[in-house]
């Protein structure tokens, strides 16, 4: 229950071009393995330190659709927050997030539809130095 009290609202009539929010979250070895466990993909690329070793990585990789979560996180506790239905995500993976990365999550409206209801959003993950995924999100804000 805490997590509804801990959303933004962000009503439509409220929202313009420009609005932007972020948040940062560590990514943990339970993060991983829970996600693992949720989605069902254990691959060992994530899951296998000995194999993931052996790739170009060198290490174990977070699972790319747990950045994907991350951008849910963003438009339905961040911006819009509260009353946000995703309708479309778009998302390109420049490079892998590994576990203990700090994460930054940000996002800037860019287009309103007045008739539609709809957000698009420029959405990017990053660490501090370098851009993991970029994209956009289209997100229908409810009455």
């Amino acid at each position: 229950m805490d997590y509804i009290m801990k959303a933004k609202e962000l009503k439509f009539e409220d929202s313009k071009k420009g609005d932007s929010a972020f948040f940062e979250v560590i990514v943990s070895e339970s993060d991983v393995q829970n996600f693992a466990e949720l989605s069902g993909d254990f691959n060992p690329l994530h899951n296998d330190e000995v194999y993931a070793k052996g790739t170009e990585f060198g290490k174990r990789i977070v699972h790319g659709m747990f950045l994907c979560s991350l951008v849910s996180r963003f438009v339905g506790m961040e911006l819009p927050g509260k009353k946000a239905l995703l309708m479309k995500e778009m998302l390109e993976f420049k490079k892998p997030a590994y576990i203990g990365d700090t994460l930054i999550v940000k996002g800037i409206v860019v287009h309103k539809s007045e008739a539609t209801r709809i957000l698009e959003i420029l959405i990017e993950i990053r660490t501090k130095k370098e851009l993991l995924a970029s994209g956009s999100v289209h997100v229908r804000v409810l009455f």
